[in-house]
């Protein structure tokens, strides 16, 4: 059995307390590269960020324009002919604001488009707030017949039955043409 003397246990406790901080020390600066390498990273997924948000803007864009083309063409969604279109109509009155993205208007009625690439069942009440929204920010408009319409280039079974359930227009596209999936019964 091998005997220890306080100097070599002493040098021993020391070697091990600065090879504790060299380990630290290590540590640390390695805590810094990684440090910079996240923020490096995260610079770089704001910046991927921004550039889809600007596509996903882009591709609505696109597709608003297109339906705007369509409408602005026939001038008719069904059997109801409109005498005017406007797009991207912004109000704000008090305490209620909002977008409109397309609006047809004849001489009795409003039809009030939503446009999306992809509508999704979640976003079809949303035409809901926009009616009622419409009435508080256009009250001239208080005699007129107001119709809800959603159109987009995707749109799924489900998205469809939740607009009918709520007796909204569905605008689709069918070459430049606009194709009807589904009329209200009180329109018919």
């Amino acid at each position: 059995m091998e005997k220890f003397d306080y100097e070599s246990i002493h040098k021993a406790i020391m070697e091990l307390i600065e090879a504790g901080r060299e380990t630290d020390r290590r540590l640390e600066k390695l805590g810094k590269k990684t440090d910079r390498r996240i923020a490096d990273t995260n610079k770089s997924l704001e910046h991927l960020k921004k550039l889809v948000g600007g596509m996903n803007n882009n591709q609505g864009q696109m597709v608003e324009e297109e339906f705007f083309n369509s409408f602005l063409k026939s001038m008719r969604l069904g059997d109801l002919e409109f005498h005017s279109i406007d797009r991207n109509i912004r109000r704000h009155i008090k305490d209620v604001q909002d977008e409109f993205d397309i609006v047809l208007t004849n001489s009795e009625i409003i039809m009030i488009v939503e446009v999306k690439l992809k509508f999704h069942p979640n976003d079809v009440k949303n035409v809901l707030n926009k009616i009622a929204n419409f009435k508080k920010l256009f009250p001239h408009y208080q005699h007129y017949k107001i119709y809800g319409a959603i159109a987009a280039k995707i749109l799924t079974p489900d998205t469809i039955e939740e607009a009918k359930k709520y007796n909204l227009f569905v605008v689709a596209h069918e070459g430049n043409e606009l194709k009807l999936l589904n009329i209200p019964d009180q329109t018919k």
